[in-house]
């Protein structure tokens, strides 16, 4: 099971909708509507934080010294630097963590 967008999940089948005889359950996923939706946290090699994080440090001026406050610059107001506020891709919880 990979992590995907609740648009993505909602063209796969959900491992307990198939069942015998009761078409209407052959629905797609539900995504974050369903009780074992679990979202995938934004990582920190994802594209966007790593520049995001290195343009903090280049205003910081310190280079890869500025590591550890250029994080928490970016942490403090992610979306100043076109970070996510919040996760874009989960997974199914019923098939365990991706």
């Amino acid at each position: 099971m990979t992590a995907m967008t609740p648009t993505e999940a909602a063209e796969t089948l959900c491992p307990f909708a198939r069942t015998f005889g009761i078409p209407q359950a052959q629905k797609g996923c539900h995504g974050p509507a369903c009780a074992l939706w679990r979202w995938e946290p934004i990582m920190a090699d994802d594209p966007r934080f790593v520049e995001a994080k290195a343009k903090a440090m280049e205003e910081l001026g310190g280079g890869a010294t500025k590591h550890k406050e250029a994080v928490a610059r970016v942490m403090a107001d992610p979306a100043t630097y076109g970070v996510p506020t919040s996760p874009e891709r989960g997974f199914c919880g019923a098939g365990g963590k991706p």
